[in-house]
């Protein structure tokens, strides 16, 4: 039943399930790259995305969506992986001598396209099907927990603009390809523990 129950339940679960996620530190890295409000507005609608997405399916269809989820949490690992990995590379070469690298999107649709890869089928997701199915109540989980959502990804964006200010450029690319190597391993460990 919509309520203020389903609500608060899922505004806490949510916001708790995503402190130190994966989610959060590639939305502190790119904070700490790039524009904040930018990064805080595509990371937001990607989290809100998944988050209606998965009270939407609200458990009606979760065995249907279950068999595709360890696919797409590995290869969510994976583009994470790359991800550090070609960061390290690009920070070796600009040791190595002047260059410029480009990225082709946006800060926008970055953040957007991670929040979105990094919880679709992750742990916080399938919080909001459970919620949503078992208290029958799926516009009040996606209201509380997109605003749990949304309050981690200013949390993070704050943490990355406070990082960008404290370390110097080149250090903060390695702290950026590290985070994003560890979001990997995190996705990867997580993906192979729940199989």
């Amino acid at each position: 039943m919509e309520g203020i129950e389903a609500f608060a339940a899922a505004l806490g679960l949510v916001a708790f399930l995503e402190l130190g996620d994966k989610t959060q530190l590639v939305t502190i890295s790119l904070a700490a790259r790039h524009p904040w409000a930018q990064v805080f507005a595509g990371a937001s609608l990607g989290l809100l995305a998944t988050t209606a997405i998965g009270a939407a399916i609200g458990g009606a269809v979760g065995s249907i969506l279950g068999s595709w989820l360890f696919a797409i949490k590995i290869v969510g690992a994976a583009v994470f992986l790359a991800i550090g990995a070609w960061s390290v590379v690009a920070l070796v070469r600009a040791e190595e001598g002047p260059g410029v690298v480009r990225e082709r999107r946006t800060p926008f649709l970055t953040a957007l396209g991670f929040a979105f890869l990094a919880e679709f089928g992750d742990k916080t997701q399938l919080a909001v099907i459970v919620l949503a199915a078992t208290s029958e109540a799926p516009l009040s989980t996606f209201l509380g927990a997109g605003l749990g959502l949304v309050v981690i990804a200013c949390l993070s964006v704050l943490l990355g603009t406070g990082l960008a200010r404290l370390v110097s450029g080149r250090r903060l690319r390695a702290v950026s390809a590290t985070l994003f190597l560890v979001a990997g391993v995190v996705l990867l460990v997580d993906s192979l523990a729940g199989r």
